[in-house]
């Protein structure tokens, strides 16, 4: 892979990293109350039109052996609408604090969610626009159309993707459920492998730990702590493994412009992938007030020749929700 393409790509997956972080959060509305102990709480999504919040969002990540690199991003979002579709807009702002600011996120686009009026992702509205700029990009480096396309093709899986994971992370994984506390259940669902962008079954276990208030300082506790732990489901590794697989051979398909019948075939020996998700919202309406999300993964792959490629990413996200308009 020549330095420039290696270069190209590293700032295209960074961009759509904080593009993907950036665009999708959303949030706050009305006042409610949690239950009591023994009472079961209900969830759900019931965000007031109007409602405009503050997000400021710091994350740490570690990769191999590498120092941790920190990021921070800011950004207000907007809710529009009602009825059978409403519109989430967000605005990047710039970052408060000491962690400094990526190169990428003052040059920004936007991107929108459409929203059913059950709290459902309907589509993602402004990837077409940041997928073109990229593709300018791509074009002045001078890649070849096919290697360009296999590129931005990545960027805007990688985007659709982070889309749907952050609102599951916000709605999706809450709206509906009925919990006591200390209550703890079971399901299966879907994770994004970190730095590849490939999809694995999971076992998920959701439990709502105690009733807190809902900013630091306050007295009420209106708001619920819940705790979300996944890891990789066993009964679909064998899956998971192949997928990852199909990605990574798209990936260097993109970065060195490679036939698929030059690839060489490469074997998954170990893949591993467990987050804790924490979030504190209130309950009647899952306005969130702060979430955090810590993930650790390891893949290991083992090229034809023998030689082993360990890749292991550890990362964390704190965001703090402020509403400026209810």
């Amino acid at each position: 892979m020549s330095p420039l393409t290696g270069n190209f790509k590293s700032r295209l997956s960074r961009a759509a990293l904080s593009l993907a972080l950036a665009g999708l959060l959303t949030h706050c509305a009305t006042t409610s109350g949690a239950s009591g102990s023994g009472e079961s709480v209900e969830l759900r999504f019931a965000w007031p039109e109007g409602l405009t919040v503050q997000v400021a969002s710091a994350s740490t990540v570690t990769q191999d052996e590498q120092p941790p690199e920190s990021s921070a991003i800011a950004y207000q979002l907007r809710l529009e609408g009602k009825g059978e579709e409403r519109r989430l807009i967000s605005e990047p702002l710039k970052p408060s604090g000491s962690v400094e600011e990526p190169p990428e996120q003052g040059q920004q686009s936007a991107t929108t969610l459409v929203l059913g009026p059950k709290g459902e992702l309907r589509r993602i509205e402004g990837l077409d626009p940041i997928v073109q700029e990229m593709a300018g990009q791509a074009e002045g480096q001078g890649l070849p159309k096919e290697q360009q396309e296999q590129i931005l093709a990545l960027v805007r899986d990688a985007l659709e993707q982070a889309s749907r994971s952050r609102w599951e992370a916000l709605a999706g994984k809450w709206n509906g459920l009925s919990l006591k506390q200390g209550e703890t259940i079971g399901r299966k669902s879907q994770t994004v492998v970190p730095l590849f962008g490939s999809t694995a079954a999971t076992l998920e276990n959701v439990s709502l730990k105690e009733l807190v208030p809902c900013t630091e300082g306050a007295a009420e506790k209106r708001c619920v702590r819940l705790v979300l732990d996944s890891s990789l489901d066993p009964a679909g590794l064998d899956q998971a493994m192949a997928g990852l697989l199909r990605k990574v051979k798209s990936f260097m398909m993109a970065n060195m412009g490679l036939p698929d019948q030059s690839i060489p075939e490469m074997t998954v020996m170990k893949l591993r992938v467990d987050t804790t998700l924490e979030f504190i919202a209130e309950p009647e309406t899952l306005v969130p007030h702060l979430q955090r999300t810590v993930t650790s993964s390891q893949v290991v792959l083992q090229e034809p020749e023998g030689e082993m490629r360990k890749f292991e990413n550890q990362s964390e996200r704190l965001e703090r929700f402020t509403p400026v308009s209810r």
